[in-house]
């Protein structure tokens, strides 16, 4: 006898195709859904990247004058502009209006355009980069249209925390005030002076970071290893008494000089030795580069062609030059690291920091101490002969864009030369 409340097997058949129909709809719901928040993900950390290299940017302009956020538009645009979004495959824009300035971290919403905002205050840079043109590559069967993604990067410029500055302080310029105390980019200046001469001050200008120290040795010390890390702030006391002739070996092994005590892994070199001088100035008897002022000896052209430039010289491993180039006497007494040794044993150590302080008021204490009004970018441009031959170039403001120095240093110290850090 047949039941009636059994199922028919006719009846099941059409139930398996309609479970499978929706469970393949919402599966291919589900892949889509991860495909196009995929492809969002992927263009907000490419935006994002965009928004921190344009904040970045823009951060270094911050210097308080007058073209300061003239100058940080165009760096953040441009470096902003050099990312891509859409999977690599489309540059990245940003407007003047997506780059913003403030005083303070926060509100966001106290964020102006460079047109409203005060170049003198403006500490903070916000920069957003956005795409609204998304496509949905599945779910826009399912109703949605194109989509807006966008990130956003706060920077500020910070001290750094381990940038080193050699113990030779770079006179100020008379009337001169930061952020360049009246120096040229690329003139030479000379930093150690002996008493009586003509147009100087009478100091010899060595600067020991924390007075009352380590004195003669502690010099030595700096010249020889990376220097004077942990930087006072502006402001503080620096200075040291008295000639200090024996750092003479010490500031030399930054040329692959050596004598002593000192050797290339106890006091590494510069990856090139070469010296730049001019007859007269800082006692140098003899030219190897006659430049007139502003010399540039860092990427200028020697007139003859005969000398290469310290970026050219760094690039080969240039040695110094022979025994005796520059009427460096009794030079002869060190041995001459050769190239092979510079590109073996060599750093980045005559491009370096240096204290700017006011000689004349230096010159005019005793003990030696005077303000520490900021640092200076320069380049180390020859081995010493006696009291009266530190020749330095300078090269800029620490944290100005491009300087070689600029790059020295992680953010978070306390009186560092700044650089340009996130903070959101």
């Amino acid at each position: 006898m047949r039941r009636f409340n059994q199922p028919s097997p006719h009846r099941q058949r059409g139930a398996v195709a309609v479970v499978v129909g929706l469970a393949i709809f919402v599966l291919v719901g589900m892949i889509g859904l991860a495909l196009d928040m995929g492809q969002m993900f992927v263009n907000k950390t490419e935006l994002q990247n965009a928004a921190d290299a344009c904040a970045l940017a823009a951060a270094r302009e911050l210097d308080g004058t007058a073209d300061a956020l003239v100058r940080a538009d165009a760096a953040g645009a441009f470096v902003g502009g050099k990312n891509q979004r859409g999977f690599q495959k489309d540059d990245v824009v940003i407007a003047a209006a997506d780059i913003r300035y403030s005083e303070h971290l926060s509100p966001n919403a106290d964020y102006k355009i460079s047109a409203n905002a005060d170049p003198a205050t403006a500490r903070y840079v916000m920069c957003e980069a956005r795409r609204n043109d998304i496509g949905m590559w599945f779910m826009g069967v399912r109703g949605f249209g194109d989509q807006t993604v966008s990130a956003y990067a706060v920077a500020t410029l910070a001290p750094s925390q381990s940038t080193c500055a050699v113990p030779i302080g770079l006179c100020q310029m008379p009337g001169g005030s930061a952020p360049s105390f009246g120096l040229v980019v690329g003139q030479w200046y000379s930093g150690k002076f002996s008493s009586g001469t003509p147009g100087t001050t009478g100091s010899y200008n060595w600067i020991d970071f924390n007075p009352g120290g380590g004195g003669a040795n502690e010099i030595k010390d700096l010249l020889s290893g990376p220097g004077q890390c942990e930087l006072p702030p502006v402001g503080a006391q620096v200075g040291q008494q008295g000639q200090i002739s024996a750092a003479a070996d010490a500031w030399n092994t930054r040329f692959g000089l050596y004598k002593g005590a000192y050797n290339v892994t106890n006091s590494p070199p510069d990856f090139t030795g070469i010296a730049y001088t001019q007859v007269g100035v800082g006692g140098a008897t003899e030219t190897t580069w006659p430049n007139p002022a502003p010399e540039n000896a860092y990427a200028g052209t020697h007139p003859a062609g005969t000398t290469a430039n310290y970026q050219s010289a760094k690039i080969a491993n240039t040695a110094y030059q022979s025994s005796n180039p520059s009427g460096i006497n009794g030079i002869s007494a060190y041995a001459v690291a050769p190239p092979g040794t510079l590109a073996q044993y060599g750093s980045q150590r005559r491009v370096v920091l240096a204290p700017v302080v006011d000689c004349q008021a230096l010159a005019g204490t005793n003990p030696q101490t005077v303000a520490l009004q900021g640092y200076a970018c320069i380049l180390m441009l020859n081995p010493i002969k006696g009291p009266d031959d530190v020749v330095m170039e300078y090269l800029g403001e620490p944290n100005a864009p491009g300087s070689p120095c600029s790059s020295f240093g992680l953010a978070g110290g306390t009186a560092g030369p700044l650089v340009p850090v996130l903070v959101q």
